[in-house]
């Protein structure tokens, strides 16, 4: 095998190939994120590109190398398959831990959470999630070995037609799959599942036997695929019946010329890859760089004033809103008025319009204030003022005090983490102090930390899988180690600064 890629290096490499290579590796990615999933798209890109070059580099020239050696081509074919299968499962893994690692905050700590405990948190995830991971995973490395051919097919038609093809099948898989996971759903809600392991995370009837025979199927497909994958390539790449491997022109002088055949079926071959390469990119095109539907294209009219975009506050009109949880269904009887953006998130891209689109709507009726948001955020939002004037909160004995941070440190937890818990005492004293607050936006444009203050009916409440906003009390911002309530005008002292600070404990920002 030395010999075999010592032989392979002296093959000369175009930056054609390179470009082809890279925008093959980026469709794979892409591919695997929309329909398949998230198995870690950086990783599939940089396993991929970097086995399909190396290898595509050695078979793209046509210099056969078992000339050099006493190989046939099967046995060169196999070493290529062994070295594009092991390479790119070696590679995926090596970079996904690369990634894992790289979170680390120091050696051993992970978001505030040591490796032990991560570690631990992983074990103890549902079997059912467990299992979806598992089966998507495998799902994918069958993609990635049906994609072998297209190392060793040289014809730029063929090349494309397989491609195209390939793509197709496992694109109509996948909504196969998807469909077979709609009968086991039930009420669930769909509306966030856009792939595979969507689905198959919300398969909660696949129970015992029938996880055991899908996890079956799946390794016999990823096997037949394995299989077909390499009969093809060795069809390809095999020596055809009365033609020679080797390209007999140069042993006499004189007859270099082509044929009319080889002319017409080179100009054939041509033109298809011409056609081809001319749908995808106008294609692509059109959709990323042509003019947008007129009835979709937003500008951004509101904004989160903190980090936080499930407990936040948001400003819209010139008026502070509150997250109150709950659907409206003003996404379907409303009117759309354009995109809430995070803070400082900018929405002017087609790239914000495909991936996010959290458009915001208002209610038919002009009386009705309250406004939601639908996109890759769902939520209603009620007027601050309202909300202060309601003040539910006062039927809570729970109270919690929440990081805007909260999110990014729930991440390795199965339970929200980020909060404080707040006895009622303190609650009833700084409302006793403050009262009604009139929020204003310019209070939050310049700070060092925030904190949500929500009051639930008991604990579980608050700790629900998908956590929505309990009852707002308030809000804490803090400024050059200044506490405020709400307002720049409500600073925050004397006995009830000793309280919050009690509450805060070791609390750095």
């Amino acid at each position: 095998m030395k010999v075999f890629y010592r032989l392979s290096s002296n093959a000369p490499s175009k930056p054609f190939r390179l470009i082809a290579s890279t925008v093959l590796a980026f469709t794979v990615m892409v591919f695997i994120n929309g329909f398949i999933g998230s198995m870690g798209g950086f990783p599939a890109f940089i396993a991929f590109l970097t086995v399909f070059y190396l290898l595509r580099s050695v078979t793209g020239t046509g210099n056969r190398i078992m000339h050099h050696l006493a190989m046939t081509s099967r046995r060169e074919l196999a070493v290529l398959f062994f070295d594009y299968s092991a390479g790119y499962l070696l590679l995926w893994l090596l970079i996904r831990q690369v990634l894992l690692f790289s979170r680390v905050n120091g050696w051993g700590h992970i978001n505030g959470a040591s490796a032990l405990e991560y570690v631990q948190k992983l074990l103890s995830t549902p079997m059912l999630e467990k299992w979806a991971y598992f089966f998507v995973g495998i799902y994918m490395f069958a993609f990635v070995l049906s994609l072998f051919p297209l190392v060793v097919i040289r014809r730029p038609g063929s090349w494309a037609v397989y491609a195209l093809l390939d793509g197709a099948v496992f694109s109509l898989l996948c909504a196969i799959l998807g469909g077979l996971c709609r009968l086991y759903i039930g009420e669930k809600p769909l509306g966030r599942s856009r792939c595979l392991i969507d689905y198959l995370l919300l398969c909660g009837g696949l129970d015992g036997w029938k996880r055991i025979l899908c996890m079956a199927g799946i390794l016999v497909f990823t096997l037949a695929v394995g299989v077909f994958a390499f009969l093809f390539a060795a069809h390809v790449y095999g020596p055809k019946r009365g033609r020679l491997d080797v390209d007999t022109s140069a042993w006499k002088p004189g007859v270099s010329e082509r044929t009319s055949a080889d002319i017409r079926v080179r100009c054939r071959n041509v033109a298809l890859a011409s056609i081809g390469v001319a749908l995808f990119g106008g294609i692509m095109a059109v959709v990323l760089f042509g003019p947008q539907d007129e009835a979709r294209r937003y500008e951004k009219v509101a904004e989160y004033l903190t980090k936080d975009d499930v407990l936040g506050p948001m400003v819209y009109g010139g008026q502070i809103y509150i997250p109150t949880g709950g659907d409206l269904m003003l996404h379907e009887i409303g009117a759309p008025q354009g995109y809430l953006a995070h803070r400082d998130e900018v929405c002017d891209s087609l790239f914000y319009e495909l991936t996010v689109a959290n458009v915001l709507y208002t209610a038919p009726e002009a009386s009705d204030r309250h406004v939601e948001v639908h996109g890759a955020v769902v939520g209603r939002f009620d007027p601050a003022g309202e909300i202060e004037r309601q003040e539910a909160w006062r039927e809570n004995s729970v109270f919690l005090l929440w990081d805007e941070d909260w999110v990014r440190e729930s991440v390795y937890s199965h339970e929200p983490t980020g909060y404080l818990v707040c006895e009622p005492e303190f609650v009833e004293g700084l409302e006793l102090r403050f009262g009604q607050v009139v929020y204003r936006a310019e209070d939050f444009e310049d700070y060092d930390a925030y904190f949500s203050l929500y009051g639930y009916e008991d604990i579980e409440h608050a700790m629900v899988e998908e956590l929505t906003p309990g009852n707002w009390v308030g809000c804490i911002l803090v400024k050059d180690n200044k506490f405020y309530y709400g307002s720049r005008e409500n600073p925050i002292e004397g006995v009830l600064l000793q309280e919050l600070l009690d509450i805060l404990g070791g609390y750095r920002k």
